[in-house]
């Protein structure tokens, strides 16, 4: 079975695992894992949490007040994908991105227009619409490495950055959210009653994630498979590695059938997305069976 679900199927690195197995189970490897996280990001600090929708969560919940207008694309992840707390949790006031408003949700890459990225120029022009600013980059890795700069360019313009670290990044659990050490600071007395604080053993996880930075580069193999997989099917070269098919949600179980797992995000097209757990000899054969 080929699985293109999702860059989140990536398996974890066998030195991810040993690292885990003799990781201190404590507070020294997080704090270890949020100092190299806010470097890599260009930021004074970061905080380390359970998923990319949590720091998505708790950055709003730092950066606003309850009625507050958030500018945000209608087919932006926070709102399509992770359910209705930025209403019902932040009580924020969702505009579309022509709509002045105090706050503004980016995100980069965006994964409902097909991985679409945000160049660093783009990314200031957007965050400068509005007094302050957050960026979804779940997979900021890939939009780095299909524009050759890094995570921190791209994370510059903006107050607060969210990034997974178990998608392209291949680590089992977590993400990061960084920003200035008083948004962080904030952030972080909003997780204590979410529960964030109270996760034991967080050094286990936070040991893969700490290896999880050193592959930031890596995802320019996942960007190229995608490619050489659109460019088998026929289809338009994605911009990093999300590849949209025409085919329609009722194509999802044929082609399980024929060992290839995918999803529909909207129904109307097929998403087949690369990660390190596909091969190149994996991208022929998917090609293959998805051509029929």
């Amino acid at each position: 079975m080929i699985d293109l679900r999702s860059d989140f199927c990536a398996p974890p690195t066998e030195a991810m695992w040993e690292a885990m197995r003799t990781a201190d189970w404590g507070d020294a490897t997080v704090a270890e894992l949020e100092r190299g996280g806010a470097a890599l990001l260009g930021k004074e600090a970061a905080l380390f949490c359970t998923t990319c929708t949590q720091a998505n969560l708790l950055a709003l919940l730092a950066l606003s007040e309850p009625g507050e207008l958030v500018a945000v694309d209608p087919l932006a992840h926070v709102l399509v994908n992770e359910g209705d707390w930025l209403t019902r949790i932040t009580q924020l006031v969702p505009v579309p991105p022509d709509v002045p408003a105090l706050l503004t949700i980016l995100e980069n890459t965006h994964t409902r227009r097909g991985g679409t990225y945000l160049s660093p120029g783009e990314t200031l022009e957007l965050a400068s619409t509005a007094e302050r600013s957050h960026l979804d980059g779940a997979r900021l890795p890939n939009a780095a490495a299909a524009q050759g700069v890094t995570l921190a360019a791209l994370a510059e313009p903006v107050d607060t950055v969210a990034l997974s670290l178990n998608k392209g990044l291949c680590a089992p659990y977590g993400a990061l959210l960084a920003g200035t050490a008083a948004t962080v600071e904030k952030a972080r007395d909003h997780y204590r009653p979410l529960g964030g604080m109270s996760v034991h053993k967080a050094g286990i996880f936070a040991a893969a994630g700490l290896l999880a930075l050193g592959l930031v580069d890596r995802v320019a193999e996942d960007n190229r498979r995608a490619r050489d997989l659109a460019t088998a099917l026929g289809l338009p070269e994605p911009a990093t590695n999300i590849v949209l098919t025409e085919l329609p949600a009722s194509a999802l179980p044929e082609l399980a059938a024929r060992g290839v797992l995918a999803l529909a995000p909207d129904g109307n097209r097929v998403r087949l997305v690369t990660h390190a757990g596909i091969s190149d000899e994996d991208v022929a054969d998917a090609a293959a069976r998805v051509a029929g």
